[in-house]
This record gives C-alpha cells, structure tokens and sequence, in this order.
C-alpha cells in the first residue's frame, strides 16, 4: 500500500476471520483517494476497532453486527446475512446507518453497500477451460413455507426465466405477503433449489468438463469434488476457467462475495440474471449474463470451444474493473457522508 495524503480514516471492523475471504480485495487496508481504510478483522483487531469506536477516533463500518455500531454520525453497519436481519431490535432502533449487500424483493428502494471487485492484473489463457461452481446447491423444503411439490411443479417455470422470483408481482398473491421475515425464508428456499436445478442441468450436459466444489447432502448423485475455505486455494480453481454464479441465496445482487472472488481471481464470470444486471454490466450483459436454462447451456458452450471468445470476455471484464478505486471512494464518501 504506497503512502498519500489523506484527509479522513476509516475503520472496517469485523470480529471472524472468515469474512476476510468474503470481502476479498475490500477486506484488505488500502488508501481510495483522501480516504485510508484500514482493515480490523478478527478477534484481536475488531477489540482495537471498539476502543476507537469509543473514543470517536475515525469512522466505522461494521460487519454483520460484530460488532454493531449505533452512532449514526460516524458509523454504517453491513449485513451480509441477508435482509431479514432488518427484524433484530438493534436494526429497528437504528435503521438510518444499516446498508444491507443485496437487492431485497419487497423494498423497492433498498440500501445498499456495493463492494466493487479491485482486479489488478490482465491475464490471457492458452489451455482450454474448465467448468466451475463452489458453493450449496442443497436445498431444505418446509411444509409450513414451501414443500417438494410446489418446487417441482414450478420448476420447468423458473428454468425458462431465472429471475421470475426477483419480480414483486411473483409474491402479490402469496399468503405471507405482509409478513417480510417468512417472505425471505421462502425466497431463499426457492432460490436455493434454483441454484440446484441450474447446476444439475449443466452436469447433464458438460458432465467430464464441470468440477462442483461442496458437499452432495441433497443426495443428487452428483460427482462432487471436496469443498475447500482456503483463499488461495479457490483463486487459483477459479483462474482461467468458466465459472458458475447462480447469484446470492439471500438476494439479488450482481456483485455479491461469491462473483466478486471469482473476479477477483480471474475466472470468467458466468451468471444468472440478478436485478442490477444490465446496470452493471451494460454491453457484457448479453455475453455473460443469462435468464433461462437454454441460453445459459449454449453459452458455456461457446466458451468451451472458442478460446479466443473466452479471453475477449476476460478482457473485457477487467476494462470494466480496472479502475474501481475510484467507485469504492465514491461508495464510501456516500454512505458514511464523509
């Protein structure tokens, strides 16, 4: 990190580790222009993040509540935990300084923190890629919510338009409407099952060509390799190859931590719809960026056997990205109203 001048610090303050990994890049100390940011994560750092937040030294961002910060002239809170969080008393006490990270499906005018990926190097491949998905594909019907027969019955539904279920009218007539907290459960059981559909219909297909990463407890007879948390280890399985996003289980959000890792590490970003899709990704929107099961199967198809389509991709994605210091100064000067 070269030395400049700055003129505000900020504090992100997290209290585990593991959210080091979903940050990516933005977890990392780092100057944006007149602001330094400087990373406490951890158990040791986050206690040396409370005591500034006492003595008002600096502005806070904190992490899924760990710790919450209440002061509202000097501090934001993040969730990545998904909006139903929004129902936990500290939340309802303090809306004003709570950004959530995806897009919900009943507010219409969400806050949202954006982390924007920070790619620093260009790279071309010569060998020919890999199909990649990390993450659950598992999902957990309830016959109080949402059982096995509502899914598969509207299953053939969701596979022609992935982001049916982002759309309001999907949930105008559903019981739970009023009630935001269950509406959330069942997206994400919706969702989730999605996620496994998508992923199951591109095993069919590219079955010697797609490594899954996780583990099979939906019992799919899926041929899945041993999940791995180490961050180098997922940077380099996501380098150079065709990577999966069916989007956050939680929400609706291009830039997630999932698509932000496999930016970040220069895999080629394939992803269903989110509602953001053509803001972020204006001309690329048409090459990587897919709403139904047909489109999405034929476009990992060219990228299979065009090599120089697959670069022209990346390189394409790193022009968007390469610059996006200045978007995190903009998002932080914003929202912390520095």
């Amino acid at each position: 990190m070269k030395f400049k001048k700055f003129k505000k610090i900020v504090f992100l303050v997290f209290g585990s580790n593991h959210r080091y990994s979903t940050l990516g890049n933005f977890g990392k100390s780092n100057i944006y222009k007149s602001i330094l940011l400087i990373s406490l994560g951890g158990r040791f750092k986050s206690i040396i993040g409370r005591v500034l937040y006492f003595f008002k030294i600096g502005n806070f961002i904190g992490v899924d509540a760990n710790p919450f910060f209440k002061n509202e002239k000097n501090s934001i809170n993040i969730w990545f935990n998904g909006t139903q969080k929004i129902h936990i008393k500290e939340l309802v006490d303090h809306k004003s300084n709570y950004f959530n990270m995806s897009i919900p499906i009943i507010n219409e005018k969400p806050k949202i923190f954006k982390i924007y990926p920070l790619i620093y190097k260009q790279k071309n491949f010569y060998k020919k890629p890999k199909i990649v998905f990390m993450g659950k594909i598992h999902y957990t019907p309830s016959e109080n919510l949402i059982n096995s027969n509502y899914l598969l019955n509207n299953k053939k539904k969701i596979l022609k338009k992935f982001d049916l279920i982002d759309s309001k009218s999907f949930w105008s007539e559903d019981r739970d409407i009023e009630k935001i907290e269950i509406i959330y459960k069942k997206y994400r059981i919706i969702k989730t099952f999605l996620r496994q559909q998508i992923i199951l219909q591109i095993e069919k297909n590219f079955k010697n060509n797609f490594y899954i990463y996780g583990q099979d407890r939906g019992n799919t007879n899926v041929n899945f390799q041993n999940p791995t948390y180490s961050t180098s280890a997922i940077k380099k399985i996501y380098e150079g190859n065709i990577c999966i996003d069916t989007g956050s289980a939680m929400g609706s959000l291009s830039l997630h931590p999932r698509s932000i890792t496999i930016l970040e590490s220069n895999g080629l970003l394939i992803q269903a719809k989110q509602k953001d899709s053509l803001n972020i990704w204006g001309n690329l929107n048409e090459k990587i960026i897919f709403n139904d099961i047909e489109n999405l199967l034929n476009g990992i198809d060219l990228l299979l056997t065009d090599q120089k389509k697959f670069n022209e991709y990346l390189n394409n994605i790193y022009e968007m990205f390469k610059n996006t210091e200045e978007k995190t100064y903009n998002v932080l000067k914003k929202t912390l109203k520095l």
